[in-house]
């Protein structure tokens, strides 16, 4: 079959999905625009799918999607009428295959979440948007307040976790006053096994920008937790890493891994900005849940801290 004549790949694309019996996926989707021959195996840390008789018709390369357990996908012209695609993963996987008949014909591979789904059974997860009720916290250079962009960063973190099979506690759900002695003593009567803040960074250099977590510097396992949960945010959200540091007003959970990330910097105007867009809140609550991922999965599903 000639290059001009073969069917040609179109479109790729990912998404966290539930199946039909109810388990939990990353499914990759592939467009053409007609069918080809294919298959797909495991290599390692990958999954390579394989397809003969068919034309990438798209640029070959790297992209990015960090879901927890799905890092990236590459593209790649193998000759000249074969394709691949490599799957890198952050954990192990079952796959499957289907095909959807039509224009254009698609191609999925269904990645089981599982191995994720496991670490969190069983745990109970505080989070705790910060601030409320009078205390507005941080204040953007338009008008937004940290109190109120928080909450929907916890919300989208508490879905997450519940699909992942988590016991979550908001400390908060409105516009509540609730003091710092109360949100930790909710957290340790909850038998919490973590305690999550959820913040906004604030400076009076309005050009400062940017990613904190800050940790509870009595329990050996918040600064862990702090460099996972950091990392995730910053790989997600692709801005400044400043850092992980200690929080004082933390020292009372000794007991309990806990931390409060930061998420960008309410005071730069384009940071303020990217905080009121629905998708950088949700993509804010996946690069938390991505740094809780690779914490449990360091540690084991059963790790309970080390104090």
């Amino acid at each position: 079959m000639s290059n001009q004549k073969a069917p040609r790949i179109t479109n790729m694309w990912s998404k966290t999905v539930d199946g039909e019996k109810g388990e939990w996926l990353s499914k990759v989707i592939l467009e053409s625009t007609r069918p080809y021959t294919y298959g797909a195996r495991n290599a390692g840390d990958r999954v390579i799918f394989a397809g003969k008789g068919v034309v990438l018709n798209m640029p070959e390369g790297t992209t990015e999607i960090n879901d927890g357990l799905l890092r990236a996908l590459i593209a790649k012209q193998d000759g000249e009428n074969a394709v691949s695609v490599e799957m890198v993963l952050e954990h192990p996987a079952e796959y499957r295959l289907t095909a959807l008949e039509g224009f254009p014909f698609r191609v999925e591979i269904n990645l089981e979440r599982s191995f994720v789904a496991k670490l969190f059974g069983g745990k109970k997860i505080v989070i705790d948007p910060g601030h409320g009720g009078e205390d507005a916290g941080g204040k953007g250079p338009v008008s937004l307040q940290e109190k109120n962009v928080v909450v929907p960063i916890a919300k989208n973190l508490e879905n997450i976790l519940r699909r992942a099979g988590a016991d979550v506690v908001l400390t908060r759900h409105g516009d509540e006053n609730i003091t710092r002695e109360r949100r930790l003593d909710l957290a340790r009567k909850a038998g919490a096994d973590l305690y999550i803040g959820v913040h906004n960074r604030s400076c009076t250099d309005t050009n400062e920008d940017g990613i904190a977590t800050l940790y509870a510097p009595a329990n050996k396992q918040s600064a862990v937790l702090a460099r996972y949960v950091q990392e995730g945010l910053v790989n997600k959200l692709k801005a400044a890493d400043r850092g992980t540091a200690e929080q004082a007003q933390l020292a009372a959970l000794s007991e309990i891994p806990a931390i409060e990330a930061e998420v960008l910097t309410i005071t730069n105007l384009v940071e303020e900005v990217f905080l009121r867009g629905l998708s950088v809140q949700k993509k804010a609550a996946e690069g938390i849940f991505n740094g809780l991922i690779r914490y449990f999965a360091r540690n084991g599903a059963n790790f309970k801290g080390d104090f």
